[in-house]
Formats: structure tokens, sequence, C-alpha cells
């Protein structure tokens, strides 16, 4: 079996397997953290109102800590709560430490036990992942942000810049993501692989694994790792 840097390659070498992952809400759980700040400092009611405003704001590219600032305010505005930068700033830096959940860290260290080639494709700026991924940003081959290829998720024009970014052909990534409608189905229509991770935010999606270690085996079946 010939390899490369990552999964299994054809015999001619010239196929390379890289696991591409979203971050937030597929591999750190940022909606804990969120919610937890919106909570204490305005209503639960603001928490999806916020995530309605981001949605929204991320259809044309901005730094993303805009896109925080700016819905941040909005919620807290709209339910009468206090507002300054100093709040702001304290939101964007725990939005940044968002945790990993419980399989992330030993889920990728097994894939990469297995030679797979890992690449992180954010809708976030580049010193928020990094504060995101210490201690663990080594278990990447690539981090692509938003702010790197100018364009976010779903736009298709993110997936091929990051795509020229790690020298693949999109059937060359395999996309894995919580959100069908960001990561999943953009990257199907390019001719990507691409599978759910089920964080219990109620999608479905043909190809579908409760968690990494889980993720692991199911490559295995696809004949992607051995």
């Amino acid at each position: 079996m010939n390899r490369l840097h990552g999964c299994k390659v054809n015999t001619s070498g010239d196929r390379r397997n890289v696991l591409v992952f979203d971050l937030y809400g597929t591999l750190v759980d940022w909606r804990h953290n969120i919610a937890s700040f919106i909570e204490y400092y305005a209503t639960k009611e603001a928490v999806e109102e916020f995530f309605a405003c981001d949605i929204k704001e991320v259809h044309s590219y901005k730094p993303y800590k805009e896109v925080l600032r700016k819905c941040l305010a909005d919620v807290l505005i709209k339910h009468g709560a206090l507002i300054n930068d100093e709040l702001v700033e304290s939101f964007i830096l725990m939005f940044s430490k968002s945790p990993p959940y419980p399989d992330t860290i030993y889920g990728l260290k097994i894939l990469r036990k297995h030679g797979c080639e890992t690449a992180i494709l954010s809708n976030t700026d580049k010193d928020l992942v990094n504060i995101t991924l210490n201690g663990f940003k080594e278990l990447f081959d690539y981090v692509i942000t938003a702010e790197e290829v100018k364009s976010y998720k779903p736009l298709l024009t993110a997936f091929l810049k990051a795509y020229e970014i790690m020298g693949i052909k999109p059937s060359e990534a395999i996309h894995i993501s919580a959100y069908p409608q960001y990561d999943l189905e953009p990257a199907s229509k390019l001719g990507a692989l691409t599978i759910l991770v089920d964080r219990g935010l109620g999608y479905s999606w043909p190809m579908r694994v409760k968690n990494l270690l889980e993720l692991k085996n199911f490559l295995f079946e696809l004949n992607i790792i051995g």
C-alpha cells in the first residue's frame, strides 16, 4: 500500500486524502461559551438571536471579530444590557477559548496515527483560531481561515481557495462537519466526500458518525484508512 503524508493513496502515488474539519461546533463547543456569556449578561432568548445574526453577517467577508462585535452589540442593546469595549473584548476572547469536545483530541491523534493528513477550514480569523487550538494545533497539517481565503463558507470560493492552499483536488478532500449547510452541501457540489459529525443539532446526512472515534472506524470501512 502506497502512502503520502495522508491516508491511503492510489498505486501511482498521485492522490491524497485530506480530512478537512470544520472547527467551531464540530471540534470545539462554541455554543456553550457563547450561550453562557450571553445568558449571563442578557437573557436566554438572546442566544438564538445572536446565532441568527451570525448567519446573516457571514454572507460577505469582513473580519470575524467584527461579526462577533456587531451581533453581541445588537442582542445586548435589544435586551437593555450593558455594552462597552471591555465587554466585547471579553466575549471575543471567551469565544476563542471554546473547549474541545471530549472525543476531539484523542480522535485526531488516532487519525494521525493512521497516517491521515488533517486540516481545518474555519469561518474565523487566524488569531482567534490560534487561541482555540492552543495545545493541539500540531494535530493539523493545515489551518485555513476566512481571513486567508477572504470568503466565508458556504461560498464555493472559500473551498476552492482552501484546496489551492493545500494543493489538492476537491475529490481528494474529505469534509467532516456538524453543519451540512456550511460545509457538507457546498463541498458535495464540488465533488468531495462529506461526513456529518452529529453534535445533537438535529441535522441529518447520508454519511453520519457520532464522534471522531466512530469516524476512524467509518473511514476504515470506506477503505480510506487501514
